[in-house]
């Protein structure tokens, strides 16, 4: 048969790509034998039969986005080869030019820059794969340019398993330009850089200035930080967290009326979006982004749109009952918790993941203290490390996790320690005061005494002190350390929040019906909000019951016919 019999990949899947490379008699056996074992292995690991998986590079990216080999027990060596021998097998069978034209050996020119790069310590290996793109199209390095790597990133995408695209296409553009400032007599030229992100929002500073004045007067009066005598002010007024969840819903109403066709500029006070149809065009240009999907974040803008109705906008009563039937109508009704952390808890149903996260921080703690000169690397992970063991413990929210500090809010007395937090730093305004594990309070004395002096300078005594202004670790970086630690070393992909829902799933798992365990923990200032956020668990519990009595029936008929 033909060295490359190219198949029709539109509808072709994984068991089609299978037969057609058992039959590639250009290929040794143990070649096909590898090649195809591969490609039955990522099937597996991503939960489907070959049958079932279609044999595309889109479909793939797709699946294994978020996907990690530990998680199908796969070590990351093996899985490097896995992927390497499917994307073989697709570009090899491929009727498509772009994705089937294979990796050239580099020319003469690109040579020469690699090695340039290389031996000036630069970052020539970041390249080679656009190297050796360009090379086999014939294209020198002086003649890259725009439209060159934007070839290269249709190549990206079309032939390649890189499950984030845009970020190695920016990765490729740094290093390029780097190049070509550092290493003039190359003759490299700049290319654009790509956006990291589309900008959804108008930053606060780029809204006009009599709406930013009339925003935070109004802001301020609804918040605790407002006159306690004013006889207008709000029975409950707003906290800090609070406040910034408005400001960011009045960025985003401004941003829904400016993408329906009013200018910015015309945008000048609170009431402009609260009055006509200014409500609908800012809920229909979200919902529109969302799908259709009602959501927390729609949800948050209709309330702060019925907020300026009642409380700042010279607006009749019916036209604020019509913006109260509106974020009626926009507010998800659910029972439970939301999609995210139902998807994110899913694998833990296997218990080999409980356990996998239950023992990491004594894992990451052993393997540091058998290290002779850690890396920052290291160091990060201990803190994620330590983190993660107050969550599992203490489940606190992420912003409370962020702004311990040392003396103010975890107190040692000799080994033991108790952490405090007031409650006008908590969501639900009680105070939090609880003692830790004497487990957990030793790997904590070893972070602070041995890891934190190594993290730089920190004279505030913050728990996870950062680099910028607020002093400590921001909630958003500690979050991503936390993640991507956690990730590398079991496969999982947790965020800090989802900690919460993971330690009420396995307290209601082991302890059915402790609705008021877990409200105590996790602070909840009404029992029917742990009600209704984990009556789901209770219901699995249930059916889990409800199936042991079918199986155990079952299983002693089975004993009874073998006694038999």
């Amino acid at each position: 048969m033909n060295a490359n019999p190219a198949i029709a990949m539109e509808s072709t899947t994984m068991a089609d790509l299978i037969e057609a490379m058992s039959r590639d008699d250009a290929l040794s056996p143990t070649r096909r034998r590898n090649l195809t074992s591969s490609i039955r292995v990522m099937a597996k690991a991503l939960g489907m039969t070959p049958e079932m998986l279609p044999a595309s590079f889109e479909a793939l990216r797709e699946r294994l986005s978020g996907f990690h080999p530990l998680s199908a027990g796969i070590r990351a060596k093996r899985w490097q080869n896995i992927r390497a021998d499917v994307s073989f097998a697709l570009k090899r069978f491929s009727p498509d030019p772009v994705v089937g034209h294979p990796r050239a050996a580099l020319t003469a020119d690109w040579e020469q820059v690699r090695e340039i790069l290389r031996s000036s310590g630069g970052s020539g290996w970041k390249l080679s794969r656009l190297a050796g793109f360009c090379s086999g199209r014939s294209v020198p390095p002086g003649a890259v340019n725009d439209a060159i790597m934007s070839e290269y990133e249709d190549m990206v995408r079309k032939a390649t398993l890189k499950t984030k695209p845009e970020r190695h296409l920016r990765e490729v553009c740094l290093h390029w330009n780097r190049a070509a400032e550092v290493h003039p007599q190359l003759g490299l030229r700049a290319v654009a850089m790509p956006s990291a992100r589309k900008r959804l929002t108008p930053g606060w500073a780029d809204l006009h200035p009599k709406f930013r004045d009339e925003a935070e007067a109004w802001l301020l009066h609804l918040s605790t930080e407002g006159d306690i005598l004013d006889e207008t002010a709000p029975s409950r007024p707003l906290r800090p967290a609070s406040v910034r969840s408005y400001r960011y819903s009045l960025r985003q109403a401004v941003a829904g009326l400016v993408e329906s066709g009013c200018p910015l500029s015309e945008i000048r006070s609170l009431s402009r979006l609260v009055h006509g149809d200014a409500p609908i065009r800012i809920l229909r240009h979200h919902l529109d982004r969302m799908s259709g999907e009602k959501g927390s974040m729609i949800a948050g803008i209709a309330n702060v749109l019925v907020r300026i109705a009642e409380t700042h906008a010279d607006l009749g009563e019916d036209a604020v009952q019509r913006l109260r039937n509106l974020r009626s109508r926009v507010t998800p009704r659910r029972r439970g918790m939301s999609q995210r952390p139902k998807e994110a808890l899913r694998p833990f149903a296997n218990r080999d993941n409980i356990e996998k996260l239950l023992i990491l921080p004594v894992r990451v703690f052993k393997r540091f203290r058998s290290l002779k000169d850690p890396t920052r690397r290291d160091l990060l992970d201990m803190q994620s490390a330590v983190a993660l063991e107050l969550l599992l413990m203490r489940p606190i929210r992420r912003n409370n996790l962020v702004q311990l500090k040392l003396g103010t809010n975890l107190h040692f007395n000799g080994p033991a320690l108790c952490i405090t937090v007031p409650g006008d730093e908590v969501k639900n305004g009680d105070d939090l005061d609880y003692p830790v594990p004497a487990e957990t309070a030793r790997l904590i004395r070893f972070y602070v005494d041995r890891i934190l002096p190594l993290l730089g300078s920190n004279p505030d005594g913050w728990l996870f002190p950062g680099q910028g202004r607020l002093g400590h670790k921001a909630p958003e970086t500690l979050a991503r350390n936390f993640k991507g630690t956690i990730r590398r070393w079991t496969g999982l992909d947790i965020y800090p929040h989802l900690m919460r829902h993971f330690g009420a799933s396995l307290h209601l798992e082991h302890h059915p019906g402790a609705f008021e365990n877990v409200r105590r923990v996790l602070g909840h200032r009404s029992l029917d909000t742990t009600v209704r956020n984990y009556a789901q668990i209770q219901d699995n519990v249930a059916v889990r019951q409800f199936d042991q009595l079918v199986l155990g029936i079952r299983r002693r008929i089975a004993e009874g016919t073998n006694h038999d």
